[in-house]
């Protein structure tokens, strides 16, 4: 006569786990998702304040709206340093004809449950890209 004593409170304590192991994954899982759409809305913000940049002195002799590549990476920094996110990095580019600006922000999620397996030297990093058009409101 076999005894089964016990066997239930092993298949609890393997089911347990199981639900432990999955639902530390699904944490992980949406903590990079959020930080994915957090790094969207900055680098959509950035664009448009980016795209704020415009050459006023062209602008006034010409009647034409083109990007001043300083002056909006200066906005695209003032912009970023007011916002309370942690970026690996930002860059801003305007288009080489002045017409657009185009942004990226790069952040980074230190991995949980998750990092146990995978490979943890390099942390996983979000991108997140986005640009601009300028346009006068009358």
């Amino acid at each position: 006569m076999s005894s089964d004593r016990g066997s239930v409170t092993f298949w609890m304590l393997g089911l347990s786990l199981l639900l432990l192991l999955f639902g530390g994954l699904s944490i992980d899982f949406w903590r990079a998702l959020a930080l994915q759409r957090e790094l969207a809305a900055v680098a959509d913000s950035l664009a448009v304040a980016a795209a704020s940049g415009i050459d006023e002195e062209h602008y006034r002799l010409t009647g034409e709206v083109l990007i001043d590549p300083n002056r909006a990476a200066a906005l695209g920094i003032e912009y970023v340093a007011a916002q309370d996110v942690e970026l690996l990095e930002s860059a801003v580019v305007a288009a080489a004809d002045g017409s657009s600006v185009s942004v990226q922000v790069v952040g980074e999620l230190t991995l949980g449950l998750m990092g146990v397996f995978v490979d943890q030297s390099e942390p996983l990093t979000v991108v997140a890209t986005s640009s601009a058009v300028p346009v006068l409101v009358p």
